[in-house]
């Protein structure tokens, strides 16, 4: 065994008196190493409003490498997005991204399309961040972030052909941060 202590993280309910009521709340239970175990709060309902109306700007944040721990709207957006449903929900758009540019899907008004070329280009490495998002799993949030920004940024790479950001290297890029430890 190295000497980095061992963290176990399980959740569990407790009950806390705090200025005459009960209140949950989350606790962390570490190894005998630690002072005790860490505790952790309830989301505030201001933390609950940031992470619901500024998801843009927490994306950003998290494709950028800020931990998901670093605030509690930081985390809470993590936590949507790494959901299962959510990554296989992004992973089934990519999908389609690379079908439509494969059989030319006409255009529809008020759609902003994806650069066909661009994507023939990067579909191989398209399609490994759409599988590596479909596994079950933990994933990191950072690769996540940036899958999701790929999809859903109008002016990146998948949309505009004048782009200084390449397409293959940003998905690449998104497949390489969702398991940035050892597989």
């Amino acid at each position: 065994m190295t000497g980095v202590p061992l963290m176990v993280v399980m959740k569990k309910l407790a009950r806390r008196h705090t200025e005459g009521r009960l209140e949950r709340a989350t606790v962390l239970v570490v190894d005998a190493i630690a002072e005790g175990p860490v505790h952790a709060e309830r989301p505030s309902f201001r933390d609950r409003l940031t992470a619901r109306w500024h998801p843009r700007r927490l994306d950003h944040a998290l494709a950028g490498g800020v931990p998901p721990e670093a605030n509690t709207a930081l985390a809470l957006r993590a936590q949507e997005l790494t959901e299962l449903e959510r990554r296989q929900s992004i992973a089934g758009a990519i999908r389609q991204v690379i079908r439509e540019a494969r059989e030319g899907v006409p255009i529809s008004p008020g759609r902003i399309r994806p650069d066909s070329r661009r994507v023939a280009a990067a579909s191989e490495q398209l399609r490994a961040l759409a599988d590596t998002l479909a596994e079950p799993g933990p994933v990191a949030a950072t690769g996540v972030a940036q899958a999701w920004i790929l999809l859903t940024d109008g002016t990146g790479p998948l949309y505009n052909p004048y782009s200084r950001t390449s397409l293959r290297a940003g998905a690449a890029r998104a497949a390489r941060e969702l398991r940035p430890w050892p597989v």
